[in-house]
C-alpha cells in the first residue's frame, strides 16, 4: 500500500526540496520533508487514491489542486515517480470551502471512481472521502510563508 504525507513547509525551503529530489529521488524528498517541515494532516489510507481523486476533483468539481508551483513540481516530477503537489494560500482561498468533506457523498465518489478507472469501486468512495478530509485539513495549514507539500505513492 502506498502512503501519503501532508507536510507544512516554509516557502523558502522549496529550492532545497527540489535539490533533494534531484539528488536522491523520492527517499531524499521524504527525508527533506521530515527534516524541514511539520505534519499538516494525517491520512492512513492508500496514497494511490490521489491519482484518481485529483483528476476527479478537477473534472467533476472544478477543484484543480495540481497547478500551484508548476515550475517546482516539474523539477520534482522529473526526478521522481512519486505524485507530489503543493497547496498554497491561493489554493486555500479558492478551494477550502469547496473541499468541505460534508459536501461529498461516498456513493457519488465511488461512481466517479468507477467511471474514471473502469474498475469496481469497492471501498473507493470512502477512501476518496477520507482523502478529501485530509486535503481539507491540510489546506487550512497554508499561509503566506508556508505551503503544504503532498506526497503520495
Amino acid at each position: 500500500m502506498a502512503s501519503a504525507s501532508f507536510t507544512r513547509l516554509n516557502r523558502a525551503d522549496l529550492p532545497g526540496l527540489v535539490a533533494a529530489a534531484q539528488d536522491g529521488g523520492a527517499r531524499a524528498l521524504a527525508e527533506y520533508l521530515t527534516d524541514h517541515g511539520s505534519s499538516a494532516a494525517e491520512f492512513d489510507g492508500d496514497g494511490d487514491i490521489f491519482s484518481v481523486l485529483l483528476p476527479v476533483l478537477a473534472d467533476d468539481y472544478d477543484i484543480d489542486l495540481e497547478t500551484s508551483e508548476n515550475a517546482t513540481l516539474a523539477d520534482i516530477a522529473e526526478a521522481t515517480d512519486t505524485l507530489v503537489f503543493i497547496l498554497t494560500l491561493a489554493d486555500q482561498e479558492r478551494y477550502q470551502e469547496a473541499l468541505d468533506p460534508e459536501d461529498f457523498e461516498a456513493d457519488e465518489l465511488a461512481e466517479l471512481y468507477e467511471d474514471f478507472t473502469e474498475e469496481e469501486a469497492g471501498d473507493a468512495g470512502a477512501a476518496m472521502l477520507a482523502a478529501i478530509a485530509a486535503l481539507h485539513q491540510a489546506l487550512g495549514e497554508a499561509d503566506e510563508q508556508n505551503v503544504i507539500v503532498v506526497m503520495a505513492g
